[in-house]
């Protein structure tokens, strides 16, 4: 006898549970290493991981000075999770906060400045007026002003911290005169400057104890700082066809040596700020008003030791607690 139509419905609603019982579950090949569906998001644990590894990343690029990307943290920290950006990242920079007192900070997009004359007329011709975002970050230090001083944020130790001490008193100097002339230097002028500070032909090393390579060369160093966007170089023909360069601020420059920290060495260079200097420096830089007082002997004497900008410089942080930091990663991981 045919089964009833009551009976037919029973066996495929039987049929069809069998059936989601079986997709529910995971092969390992539909599963990620830690246990999770492809599609169903990421677990607690797996996210803690992920921040952690986030938070390794952005130590490893700043102490080599290379910019935290955002396809670089999509391709080696998060991997097929790339949907979960916004909460790795949001987790990250509060364990670098909380922890470490820094935070990742974006770049600033190229300057409509330094593009040369057929760059310039292309953008003209273009409809769109969206500035993009340059999806690329460098550590800052979160610390307050009193924490920023030579005596708790030492020079990295990457080759020396003598070596590092220079680099960074060499490309915050060139970093304060371009800004300071009205955010461009023509080359020439640069290398008047560079004459005064006898470092027209060469320059520190990043090992200057070394007994081989105690200095380099000055276009070698300059070279380097633009690699690393302290600097950027524009090179046009004039009107004689003859080629000029002109000398900018780059991204990682204008986030590390920002106006306040230019104004505190102008400051520390003075030995202190009168009513007329504060006056210069609001006018040139559009810095906060500062009453003219004196700084304390201890911090001139600190500061001129060690060769540093001042004490706000904000890359000390960065570069000294990158490497810190790391060596503390490892140790926890260890225990």
């Amino acid at each position: 006898m045919p089964p009833s139509q009551q009976q037919r419905r029973r066996q495929a609603v039987e049929e069809e549970s069998g059936d989601d019982a079986q997709g529910q579950s995971l092969s390992p090949e539909n599963a990620d290493v830690d246990g999770d569906s492809q599609m169903g998001g990421v677990g607690p644990d797996s996210t803690k991981d992920l921040v952690k590894q986030l938070v390794r990343y952005a130590l490893a690029c700043e102490f080599s000075r290379t910019p935290i990307r955002r396809d670089g943290i999509r391709e080696k920290v998060l991997g097929r999770h790339g949907r979960e950006f916004k909460k790795v990242f949001n987790g990250a920079q509060l364990h670098l906060r909380a922890r470490f007192g820094m935070e990742m900070v974006e770049l600033p997009v190229k300057d409509r400045n330094l593009l040369t004359a057929d760059q310039k007329r292309k953008a003209a011709k273009s409809q769109s007026q969206k500035e993009a975002a340059s999806n690329a970050y460098v550590l800052v230090s979160v610390l307050p002003d009193a924490y920023r001083t030579s005596g708790i944020i030492t020079p990295s130790k990457v080759h020396s911290a003598d070596g590092e001490a220079a680099y960074i008193a060499l490309y915050s100097i060139i970093i304060a005169i371009i800004q300071l002339s009205g955010g461009e230097l023509s080359d020439p002028r640069l290398r008047r400057h560079l004459q005064r500070l006898n470092a027209a032909q060469n320059m520190p090393s990043m090992n200057p104890a070394g007994p081989h390579s105690p200095s380099e060369k000055t276009e070698l160093v300059l070279q380097k700082m633009i690699k690393q966007q302290y600097l950027v170089k524009v090179t046009e023909k004039g009107q004689n066809e003859e080629e000029g360069s002109t000398w900018y601020i780059g991204p990682r420059g204008k986030v590390e040596v920002d106006s306040e920290s230019i104004a505190q060495f102008v400051r520390a260079v003075y030995g202190g700020g009168t009513e007329d200097l504060e006056k210069r420096l609001q006018a040139t830089l559009k810095v906060r008003k500062r009453d003219a007082v004196e700084p304390p002997v201890a911090e001139q004497d600190e500061g001129a030791a060690n060769g540093e900008p001042g004490s706000s410089s904000r890359h000390r942080s960065g570069r000294g607690a990158a490497a810190q930091a790391q060596e503390e990663e490892e140790d926890e991981d260890d225990e």
